[in-house]
């Protein structure tokens, strides 16, 4: 049946606007040059050109930008090429920062010293986004040199069909007639061979050394740009060397005869294609070889000079990476003897192959699983190989907030079977990295606050790591310097062989985990379907290894965490509850906070002020800043109290002119104590109006009031629009939080 739509003319339409893009895009771009095309742009901008493969992956760092993440003393820059592409199918690497400034800090290094003359070893347990960090910056460079910022270019040798224009060249003559100008733009029809580069060599090395000193010489840098080695005394594959080295003897030592064979080409960088990118996983074999090219009809159409000689090519990772990145995966994994090239390779950037040297310029990276890596420093070879190496670690992510990212990603997956109470990915992360936490010893911090640190329980250092939040009693001055002690309490025991982090439940076990509830889930995926899984996982000692450390105080005790995190779900599904009750307005709390602090200020400086309804003025009210005290359990001397309360204000504004004044933001606890206080009055009724709200849910409403109903509809609209619960998540999450924490109250007189 014919829609009346011209579908072929809408084809043929499209083809014929791709077309004239394309073609404008290959103009624009400058996807071909001629050398001497080339050496023009060259000179006007050299600090693209002069690039080794450490300077771009460097400026493709730059380009894609950096932001500073954390608070306080914990902030961290993040370099934006390590975020997800959604669009690109790119999840990126979560977290991690750490181990970013160590990767970038490493390649500005080889930068520095003009060579990249070690590997760096990305090595942690297993799932710590060691092989996501190396994915992302491939991808990075993949964007960056399809950027006009990122041109990478290489040459191919290109040998003209006999025609009048072009003489005699390889057709039995031996002294072929110089041509009159580039054959680099010539059509694919009057092309008789071109010998692509395996190598993507840059065309710079075509100039012989002392050419190519004096170019570099010539040209404008910045004092600062160090032009790399590679560049300076790096050589032509063999084949370009047979090929330049016959040519050169046929024009009697005229170079620019020469270079008139050489068809300049941007290339792009693809890991798809291993084009300037590629992974080597484990194998029994040296990753680059030689071979001889083999005769057929185009290679016998070379001139006659060439076709005397016997051309190889090289193959294998390390040529299809030149140029870009080589990454090693799981490198340890592979005998030693397979890596033992590294050893000459990583520090020279030369590979030794039959038929001569080959010179690389690329990064070289590479993953290994921590317990590998560990085995092999046993190993006598493992003094030689840590002084080519820059070794970054990667452990598990300790900020639950972060792993709560990676789980709701994989979560929203899930949403189109059940419903699912978006709660699981953050209960899921918060019990993965209490796995991973370590007992506090040997924190170097000052002594007013050591025994706090001493005794924090899993769960508090997890908020503290998470979101700042401090132990309950820790108040004033002592939740500042906890605060800025986040790094130190980080850090300690870094230097063991147990470092937090490194042992723990893995995330890619926690997603076989989700997906192995949803698959189970029938009427929606929640945290108490969660839990459970969690109880029979900590059951299955041999299974996973970690699930046999020995408990350290409150440390490593997996079942009590998933105690630890149900009733820590329990708080925040009740603070839900609270609010989408409308049983008080939250706006009260800023309120009542906005008056506290303005009659505080004139308290302490003795005014008066204004009262907002009769306009007289008034001393302010004490009886008030007493009961808010009260309320926030404040019981120091009154005026300590309000002289920090109100420095702490006159410290915000410092940090933010601009910036409105967040009393939430500036006294979180605060807040929290006042929330507390108010819904401790309400208690009962918020009992009773979860009762009412599950037999709402399981379509028992006849009992219920025309209040009741609207009281309950009002609350289950705003647990659905305001924090996302489906009405079954609702109905099984309420039905365990009325169980557990409300059906005395409810039932109360």
């Amino acid at each position: 049946m014919s829609s009346g739509v011209d579908s072929k003319g809408v084809a043929s339409s499209w083809l014929d606007r791709w077309g004239a893009e394309g073609a404008e895009r290959y103009r624009e771009h400058r996807l071909i040059l001629s050398f001497e095309d080339y050496l023009a742009e060259v000179v006007a901008a050299p600090q693209i050109f002069l690039r080794s493969a450490a300077q771009l992956m460097l400026d493709a760092i730059r380009w894609h930008g950096v932001r500073a993440v954390g608070q306080g003393e914990a902030r961290r820059s993040r370099y934006l090429i390590f975020d997800p592409h959604p669009e690109e199918g790119d999840e990126g690497v979560l977290g991690q920062e750490d181990a970013q400034q160590e990767l970038v800090r490493a390649i500005e290094g080889f930068v520095r010293e003009g060579r990249t003359q070690r590997l760096i070893l990305l090595h942690g347990p297993n799932g710590s986004a060691k092989s996501s960090m190396v994915a992302s910056l491939i991808r990075g460079l993949e964007r960056y040199t399809r950027h006009d910022a990122g041109r990478v270019y290489r040459f191919h040798w290109v040998f003209p069909k006999r025609t009048p224009d072009h003489g005699r060249i390889g057709f039995g003559s031996s002294q072929p007639s110089r041509p009159a100008g580039s054959f680099a733009y010539l059509r694919e029809d009057e092309i008789e061979v071109r010998l692509p580069c395996e190598h993507h060599e840059n065309p710079l090395l075509l100039l012989p050394r002392a050419e190519r000193q004096s170019l570099l010489e010539s040209v404008h840098l910045p004092a600062e740009f160090v032009v790399a080695d590679v560049l300076r005394y790096g050589e032509l594959s063999q084949r370009s060397r047979q090929v330049f080295d016959a040519l050169l003897a046929s024009y009697e030592g005229d170079i620019a005869a020469v270079l008139r064979h050489v068809q300049v080409e941007r290339f792009y960088v693809s890991g798809h294609y291993r084009r300037g990118a590629v992974s080597v996983e484990p194998q029994l074999r040296v990753d680059a070889g030689v071979r001889q090219i083999t005769a057929d009809r185009s290679l016998s159409a070379l001139p006659a000079v060439l076709q005397t000689q016997t051309l190889f090519e090289t193959y294998g990772p390390l040529s299809e990476g030149n140029r870009g990145i080589i990454e090693y995966n799981d490198l340890l994994k592979r005998p030693m003897e397979a890596n033992k090239y590294l050893l000459a390779t990583s520090e020279k950037g030369t590979v030794a192959l039959e038929t001569g040297i080959l010179h690389l310029d690329a990064l070289l990276l590479a993953t290994a699983n921590e317990t590998y890596l560990e085995a092999f420093k046993e190993q006598p070879d493992w003094p030689s190989y840590k002084a080519r190496m820059e070794l970054v670690r990667m452990p598990y992510l300790l900020d639950f907030e972060q792993e709560t990212q990676l789980y709701a990603r994989w979560v929203e997956r899930l949403r189109v079977r059940v419903p699912v109470d978006p709660s699981v990915a953050q209960v899921a992360a918060l019990w993965a990295v209490l796995t991973r936490l370590r007992r506090p010893q040997g924190v170097d911090v000052e002594g007013a606050i050591r025994s706090v640190v001493q005794d924090m329980a899993p769960l508090q250092k997890a908020l503290l790591y998470a979101r700042g939040e401090v132990p309950p009693g820790v108040h004033g001055d002592h939740a500042i310097r906890l605060r800025a002690a986040v790094d130190a309490i980080r850090a300690a025991g870094a230097e063991q062989r147990a470092y937090e982090g490194r042992f723990g439940v893995s995330p890619r076990e926690m997603k076989v985990l989700l997906v192995r509830v949803a698959e189970q889930a029938q009427a929606c995926l929640g945290v108490p379907a969660l839990l459970e899984a969690l109880s029979r996982l900590v059951k299955e000692t041999t299974v996973y290894e970690w699930l046999r450390m020995e408990p350290d105080g409150q440390y490593h005790r997996y079942e009590r965490f998933v105690g630890d995190v149900r009733s820590w779900w329990l708080d925040g599904l009740l603070r839900q509850v609270r609010q989408a009750s409308g049983l008080v307005e939250e706006r009260e709390y800023q309120r009542v906070f906005e008056r506290y602090i303005t009659h505080a200020h004139h308290w302490l400086r003795g005014e008066k002020l204004d009262d907002p309804v009769s306009g007289a003025s008034v001393p302010a009210d004490e009886r008030m800043l007493r009961e808010v005290e009260v309320r926030l359990g404040w019981r120091e001397a009154e005026r300590d109290v309000r002289s920090r309360a109100i420095s702490r204000v006159a410290a915000f504004r410092i940090d933010h002119p601009d910036a409105p004044v967040s009393y939430p933001e500036i006294f979180p606890q605060q807040f929290d104590a006042l929330r507390e206080s108010y819904y401790a009055e309400k208690a009962r009724d918020i009992a009773r109006l979860v009762r009412d709200a599950l037999r709402w849910l399981d379509g028992d409403r006849a009992g219920l009031s025309e209040d009741q109903r609207r009281s309950v509809e009002r609350m289950v609209d705003a647990l659905t629009e305001q924090h996302g619960l489906a009405q079954a998540v609702q109905r099984e999450a309420l039905a365990v939080l009325f169980r557990e924490r409300l059906r005395p109250l409810a039932d109360a007189p």
